[in-house]
């Protein structure tokens, strides 16, 4: 009993105190822990975001050329259709002529330049 019986009052209140100021400090490191976590968790999510708003506008960029492309593509074979069309066109012309050429004659004899059945045939717009 001589143990138990030395506290005092002021033994009490600054063990109290003591465990008054440990448990705010623990609640302060607690505070600070959630407060990091939170930060990390936003951290990680903005990653996230910022990951899936570069990966969105890779792909974009990659539709983007490829529409290019298809454009492109169609805007060949567009020409390509229609220089085959003019030049099926221009040797048409040119058979009609010299055909006419051929079979009927002239008023008047025609001037050396004109007796050569393989003219050229004419420029079309698009050339």
């Amino acid at each position: 009993m001589s143990s138990i019986g030395t506290f005092s009052d002021s033994d009490d209140k600054r063990y109290e105190a003591n465990l008054a100021k440990k448990r705010a400090e623990a609640e302060a490191l607690l505070r600070e822990q959630e407060q990091k976590e939170r930060l990390e968790r936003q951290a990680r999510k903005e990653a996230k975001l910022a990951e899936r708003k570069r990966l969105e506008d890779k792909l974009w960029r990659k539709q983007e050329e490829e529409e290019i492309w298809q454009r492109e593509e169609q805007c060949q074979k567009d020409l390509v259709h229609h220089l085959e069309a003019d030049c099926v066109t221009a040797v048409e012309q040119q058979r009609r002529k010299n055909w006419m050429k051929a079979f009927q004659p002239p008023s008047s004899p025609p001037p050396n330049e004109e007796m050569n059945l393989l003219d050229y045939p004419p420029l079309t717009k698009r050339q």
